[in-house]
């Protein structure tokens, strides 16, 4: 019994926290999204489907979802860019409620490449 128990501890502790949106965490800047139809390592990354310009130094993606029997996972990274590398990267696992998830991008002047501004679901 103490065995099992010990099992489902673990299994618990193990888990992907649920959430809506990447954890802040602090000294870390949140650069890179992507959201899996199951855990990350089966590898079933979605396309968003749209994106807009809203102005000449903005964009947006979205993604209109539906929860599998393996749930909806966003693997987040944190670094300097969105390109990478990345010091540190988090896993979540979507509430199967969730139907949208936005991030909303920048050009970094200067540079060019884009910088995720915001990531949020619903």
């Amino acid at each position: 019994m103490a065995t099992a128990a010990a099992l489902l501890i673990l299994a618990a502790a193990s888990a992907s926290p649920v959430a809506l949106q990447c954890p802040a965490i602090p000294g870390q800047t949140l650069v890179y999204i992507d959201i899996f139809d199951g855990p990350p390592e089966n590898q079933a990354d979605l396309a968003p489907d749209r994106s807009t310009d809203p102005t000449p130094r903005t964009s947006s993606t979205f993604w209109e979802l539906s929860a599998g029997a393996d749930g909806l996972f966003v693997k987040c990274g944190y670094g300097k860019m969105l390109e990478g590398p990345y010091s540190r990267m988090e896993t979540i696992r979507l509430p199967d409620t969730v139907k949208t998830c936005q991030a909303d991008y920048k050009t970094v002047p200067g540079s060019g490449p884009l910088a995720l501004t915001r990531f949020s679901c619903k």
